[in-house]
């Protein structure tokens, strides 16, 4: 049973994720675990009953190349489509020595301040989720704000479960050899909350 939270207003949620995966590498090291995870998930429109698709992939394998993750994003909708390539940033470099490259840039500064010479990353977006996370914790315990008021700023489980939802499905096809499973909802209305997960039986 997935939890049961205060979620944003959604017109569009998950119904059926199914799962393929791709092994090799981490089998080679005696780690059991896939190389890369693929998602289909088949989105319904709430409103209108249409019903669309996604492909989510990850991978913890790849080999040397340009950069170092490929991050994309292709949308394509009624009346239009949204590309993003998160990996390309606009950062190339070309030697001699090591021919041409994209690089991904570090979002923190690993070098000592230049004027004491002390730890300088603060600033980083990694140490900023870590403090902002905390920073709430303080104030959800201290009784100044409660849980629910961080839902449109913090990856809080209000805000999550449905994607835990879709990972949990996934995880469950996987292991039924790519069966899909459908997310149920505990109503039919618009920002109702995942329940629970039921596999999908064929005839």
């Amino acid at each position: 049973m997935l939890r049961n939270t205060s979620l944003a207003f959604r017109a569009r949620t998950q119904v059926r994720v199914a799962a393929s995966k791709a092994t090799g590498v981490a089998k080679s090291k005696d780690i059991k675990t896939e190389d890369t995870i693929t998602l289909t998930v088949t989105w319904k429109n709430l409103k209108t009953g249409n019903e669309g698709i996604a492909l989510y992939t990850s991978s913890w394998v790849a080999p040397k190349a340009d950069v170092h993750s490929q991050q994309r994003f292709f949308y394509m909708g009624h009346k239009g489509e949204i590309r993003i390539d998160q990996a390309h940033r606009g950062y190339t470099v070309s030697t001699d020595q090591n021919g041409f490259s994209s690089c991904n840039p570090l979002f923190m500064k690993y070098t000592k301040s230049a004027s004491d010479g002390t730890f300088a990353g603060q600033d980083g977006y990694g140490y900023k989720s870590f403090s902002v996370f905390v920073q709430a914790c303080r104030e959800i315990n201290d009784g100044v704000r409660d849980v629910k008021d961080f839902d449109r700023t913090l990856p809080t489980i209000g805000t999550t479960v449905c994607s835990t939802a879709v990972l949990e499905a996934g995880r469950r096809s996987l292991d039924d050899n790519g069966r899909p499973y459908d997310i149920v909802y505990e109503s039919d209305v618009i920002g109702a909350h995942p329940t629970t997960l039921r596999a999908v039986k064929f005839d």
